[in-house]
């Protein structure tokens, strides 16, 4: 067993030293992924001006009389994108979806209520409550504060800023993480396999894992168990970057060199934890550069980096904790697990035999087991304390799949 559970590490990272990634300022369209740094503030308001909710007519609202039919003379079209002329009593505009209310006009009749001959336009019904308009600010108004710090940048924000005419954005650095495979055992994708060579999954999955946290990964391939080689391709990599995160050789075998290596350049923090899968799990540093050293085997590689990694990019983003805040659901099997130590289970997101949603483990759960990667999209995390967990039993949730919440230590709705 490990000297530390997961929470000792997770409070030991919480008031770690890491130097703080930074912040810069790049454009709106080179922003998706990044996390804000600084509030944007509306500079205008959404719509910029009263425009037509519906395809229809604008005309003055005393025109459109209760009970009777009434016929207008249409003495303009108005197309998206162009301005119209005033309306008279009298007199009504052809407009379209989007374009600005003509002067005059206070309502809309949408076309199914109206017919047209020629030039003129008979109201079938007075338009109703709305007036089928939206008005100046309805979306959004001059100077109220539509982005926070600390939130991540989607498409759907970047459609924000573009309608706003919002150029820049205060984002903080991506910051720059090496990966790095070891094992004599992996072959990459564009070499034969030897025999008893496997292919190197964990890389993959880890690079876009850190990408999901806005992390610029370096990939370093695949390195053999070789020390001395293994340390200079890690004593290389330190000065350029936030974070290493390697993947294999933290067990205890005799090629599993990782621990020693840390701590002749640096120093072991923590080696080892009460937890199943990823007890074989560390953090120390190299030359003064973090090191997150994660097991081989790609479940275990996928718990530890969920549950360790992402607050190591929490805190060099220097962002509020935790980056991906767990949900509480009940659990959709009954588990039983020893005492004294986390355990963390695959699973998904079911419906339960009442509609609940709940927490259902994955049948197989081998630490090894890359097909239970493919459909896995929770970690069902069970706690030192918890020994017989009943089914319907309340248990925490941490996501795996789409990286984080745009907000984070928010749960998504």
């Amino acid at each position: 067993m490990g000297r530390f559970r997961l929470d000792d590490a997770l409070a030991f990272l919480e008031t770690y030293p890491f130097s703080r990634v930074g912040a810069e300022r790049v454009t709106a369209e080179a922003a998706c992924g990044r996390w804000l740094r600084s509030d944007v503030v509306a500079p205008g308001s959404l719509p910029r001006f009263d425009c037509a909710a519906m395809d229809g007519f604008a005309l003055r609202s005393a025109d459109a009389l209760e009970g009777r039919a009434v016929s207008l003379h249409v003495s303009q079209v108005i197309m998206a994108g162009r301005l119209g002329q005033p309306v008279a009593a009298g007199e009504a505009a052809r407009i379209f979806t989007g374009a600005a209310m003509p002067p005059g006009a206070d309502c809309v009749v949408m076309q199914e209520d109206a017919e047209l001959r020629g030039t003129e336009v008979t109201l079938c019904r007075k338009p109703g409550v709305r007036r089928h308009i939206r008005p100046v600010g309805e979306d959004v108004r001059r100077d109220e504060l539509i982005l926070s710090a600390g939130h991540r940048l989607g498409p759907g924000e970047l459609a924000l800023l573009a309608a706003l005419d919002v150029a820049t954005v205060q984002v903080s650095r991506a910051p720059k993480v090496a990966l790095i495979s070891t094992g004599d055992e992996l072959a990459a994708p564009e070499r034969e396999l030897g025999p008893g060579q496997i292919r190197d999954t964990n890389r993959p999955l880890l690079a876009r894992l850190l990408a999901g946290c806005g992390a610029d990964v370096t990939d370093l391939g695949i390195c053999a168990d070789e020390p001395e080689h293994l340390l200079r391709r890690l004593t290389e990599a330190a000065p350029g970057h936030d974070l290493i995160v390697s993947t294999g050789g933290a067990s205890v075998g005799l090629a599993d060199h990782m621990s020693g290596l840390v701590a002749r350049r640096g120093a072991v923090e923590f080696w080892r934890l009460q937890m199943r899968p990823g007890k074989p799990v560390g953090f120390g540093d190299i030359d003064d550069c973090p090191v997150l050293v994660l097991p081989g085997n790609p479940v275990a590689a996928l718990v530890d980096f969920i549950l360790i990694g992402r607050m190591i990019l929490a805190r060099l983003l220097d962002l509020p904790l935790p980056l991906s805040p767990a949900w509480r659901l009940p659990l959709g099997r009954a588990h039983a697990k020893p005492a004294g130590r986390t355990d963390v289970l695959l699973g998904r997101i079911e419906t339960g035999p009442e509609g609940r949603s709940c927490a259902m483990p994955l049948v197989q759960q081998g630490s090894a087991n890359v097909a239970a990667l493919a459909r896995a999209e929770i970690l069902i995390v069970l706690t030192p304390d918890m020994t017989e967990i009943a089914e319907g039993g309340i248990v925490e949730v941490v996501p795996i799949r789409d990286g984080v919440p745009r907000r984070v230590g928010r749960p998504p709705v």
